[in-house]
């Protein structure tokens, strides 16, 4: 009788090995079923990028001026008071609006083209955020004296301008006779021409 029961035993053993096996199995289709819900997971990140992009798009008339979508030319320049203002303007030439902040660079060029001298900053006005629309334009006051200082008796002659648009890099070589004296300044861009 103990002899049946052995080969029993050995049964419901291999039995039970065989149902860990399937339990086994069970357990790579929960694995399975862990991947298909990181796969969904993955899936419900698309949605909360799709809002940034729409963020991204309703802010893109705030994006800065590129130098590709600038153009840069010199209004007629004026004098008093032995101060010539010459107007340097900057139009958005690209297909959407854009802003641009602060102070061009301007350096002067003597007759060879080699850099003279660098514009330094007027105290006022404040610089502000100018949005450009699509063909509009910003200005910045170039301002030069045609009044000697020291022991010269005549100014020394510019014969254009290196002007860089704010924030940006590339600069504009505009063609133009200015003075050389003490005084060169600039302000930054405000709207309008």
């Amino acid at each position: 009788m103990n002899a049946r029961l052995v080969p029993i035993s050995l049964a419901v053993v291999a039995l039970g090995a065989a149902a860990c096996s399937s339990n086994s199995s069970s357990s790579g289709t929960t694995t399975t079923t862990a991947a298909k819900v990181t796969t969904t997971t993955a899936k419900k990140v698309t949605p909360t990028s799709a809002p940034a992009t729409t963020t991204t798009a309703a802010t893109a008339a705030g994006k800065p001026c590129l130098d590709s979508n600038l153009s840069v030319t010199n209004g007629q320049g004026s004098g008093a008071a032995g101060h010539i203002v010459t107007p340097l303007i900057f139009k958005n030439t690209g297909t959407v609006s854009c802003t641009l902040y602060g102070y061009p660079g301007v350096a002067s060029l003597d007759a060879a083209g080699a850099q003279a001298a660098q514009a330094t900053r007027a105290a006022s006005p404040s610089p502000t955020l100018v949005t450009l629309a699509v063909g509009g334009t910003a200005t910045a006051q170039l301002t030069t004296t045609d009044v000697p200082s020291g022991a010269s008796p005549t100014c020394p002659t510019w014969s254009g301008l290196l002007v860089t648009p704010p924030n940006t890099k590339v600069s504009t070589h505009l063609t133009l006779s200015l003075s050389g004296c003490p005084g060169f300044s600039v302000t930054p861009v405000v709207a309008g021409a």
